[in-house]
């Protein structure tokens, strides 16, 4: 199995069926056909014979400044709006706020954070990390660390308890897509990889190469800092990478698009 394979098969089959996720999935298909498209280019100009090292990597480096960068930086800024939103998707599991107009409550929880301050340090991380009643939690979490007697450490965990034990499918959905979201930018880093290694920047300081890719790329970046970044799962963006597929898949994708198994989410960035 070599190094795209190995890729491929860690895209598990029912993330394929999900229509959340199977734009990922494209996009690492996406890159991969850019990968092998620039290999072919090389090989093919290679073979005419009629160039010299320096003039087959200009030519490499015309070729893919047209036909393989702005597709890869296009994917990367979708990519980077996808994580983004990931995150803010896993931010947005807290722990819920108290009522600030019950008085009677305020007045228990400022009890509560007395009483916690009272311990000695190891009984009160036992208590709280005891699966401790609402009210607790409440009182902890309203107030900063010191009134409370505890530390970040400990918040953090205490946190990250909760909130897994109240929304552990949400939590799955999140770990599952950035999963799909890390094995999209490895197929992009590996595209980009071999566009190095084609146009003669595979021996030189990274610095150069670093420069081209940024001018290369900066018209697309310029598009997606102008416009906002737009939604990655769209008819649109399912068009683009139904274009790098091979037929067989091409002809799978349709028949799983015409039946709505593949209606785009509505959602901000992905």
């Amino acid at each position: 199995m070599n190094f795209e394979q190995n890729i491929q098969a860690r895209f598990k089959t029912e993330w394929l069926n999900n229509g959340r996720l199977l734009p990922y999935h494209l996009t690492l298909c996406g890159a991969f056909e850019i990968a092998d498209k620039i290999a072919k280019k090389r090989t093919e100009l290679n073979a005419k014979g009629t160039l010299s090292a320096k003039g087959l990597d200009e030519a490499m480096r015309e070729f893919v400044t047209k036909e393989c960068i702005p597709d890869l930086a296009r994917s990367r800024c979708k990519l980077e709006a996808s994580a983004d939103a990931v995150t803010a998707k896993r931010q947005a599991l807290t722990i819920p706020k108290p009522d600030k107009g019950d008085v009677a409550g305020a007045l228990l929880r400022q009890e509560l954070r007395a009483h916690l301050r009272s311990m000695a340090p190891g009984d009160r991380a036992a208590l709280l990390m005891r699966n401790p009643d609402p009210a607790t939690i409440a009182a902890v979490f309203e107030a900063p660390n010191h009134l409370s007697g505890i530390d970040d450490q400990l918040r953090t965990k205490l946190e990250a308890d909760i909130v897994a034990a109240s929304h552990p499918e949400k939590l799955k959905e999140i770990e599952v897509e950035r999963e799909c979201i890390n094995l999209a930018d490895i197929a992009i880093n590996h595209a980009v990889d071999n566009i190095r290694k084609a146009t003669g920047y595979e021996h030189s300081n990274g610095k150069a190469f670093d420069e081209f890719m940024s001018k290369a790329s900066a018209p697309i970046e310029a598009e997606f800092a102008k416009k906002g970044m737009p939604a990655a799962r769209n008819v649109e963006d399912m068009v683009e990478l139904y274009k790098a597929m091979n037929k067989q898949d091409q002809n799978d994708f349709i028949a799983r698009w015409v039946s709505g198994e593949l209606d785009p989410v509505q959602q901000q960035a992905a």
